[in-house]
């Protein structure tokens, strides 16, 4: 995987909710850009100080749309990068470094069950996963896949469709919203409460099945206790935190 600073074309923007944007980039020297699902990319942003300061972002595409790179991004109110990112006009071009990371799905560990657990953009690199996930259910029909996210209100998630499309393809695939402030439920697949409320009702097991955590400190923090009391050990668990910076 290559770790080597290059540069990065921006070529458009898509908003997914009513506070997150999709940004799309390109390499700008068009080779193609490989990672693996799971993989995060860092840009290195000029600071008025004259210092280059990093901000890390989960990719959201697959590895095999080539040389394109998207992320999901919230703004924060002051943000040093909201500035520089939601300011970018087509082909302006921004430095980076990547892929990096290690919260990906591994050949070599095939558990009964994938728990995938995320807070509003960390749901990104589980996008990021979902051929692999084709993948590995046409291989193994045995194998399930549940897809965990968690949100304030239904206007506020992200890559619903793709989540609901996929799991009406793979009958192994599982695709839960977790709602944590919504007064009324309009669909299946929607739920009250924080999203590791659900750990109790899915009947884990905790010796043959293996959770990804991704998003707010929060939700790791207590997903990790809520999990350690149901037997799971830290082996069985993977976590990536967001940290949203006001700087």
């Amino acid at each position: 995987m290559e770790t080597k600073q290059f540069k990065v074309e921006y070529i458009g923007s898509t908003m997914l909710t009513p506070s997150v944007a999709q940004l799309t980039f390109i390499r700008s020297d068009k080779l193609p850009f490989l990672f693996i699902p799971g993989q995060f990319i860092t840009f290195l942003l000029p600071h008025e100080s004259g210092k280059i300061v990093p901000r890390s972002y989960s990719l959201a595409n697959s590895p095999e749309q080539g040389n394109k790179l998207e992320i999901a991004i919230a703004p924060v109110e002051g943000g040093f990068a909201t500035k520089i990112l939601f300011n970018l006009k087509i082909g302006d071009e921004l430095c980076c470094v990547g892929p990096k990371g290690r919260f990906i799905l591994q050949e070599t560990e095939r558990p009964s069950q994938y728990i995938l657990v995320a807070t509003g953009t960390g749901v990104a690199p589980y996008r990021s996963m979902l051929p692999t996930i084709a993948k590995w259910l046409e291989e193994d029909e045995t194998l399930k896949v549940t897809l965990l996210l968690g949100v304030r209100y239904a206007n506020d998630l992200l890559y619903a469709e793709d989540f609901i499309a996929f799991a009406k393809k793979y009958k192994n695939f599982h695709f839960r919203s977790h709602l944590s402030r919504a007064d009324a439920l309009t669909t299946s697949y929607q739920y009250s409460g924080y999203v590791q409320s659900a750990f109790e009702t899915l009947n884990l097991n905790p010796i043959t099945d293996l959770v990804y955590l991704c998003g707010n400190s929060y939700m790791i923090d207590d997903s990790m206790e809520k999990l350690q009391k149901m037997g799971f050990n830290p082996q069985h668990i993977r976590r990536e935190k967001y940290i949203s910076r006001g700087v």
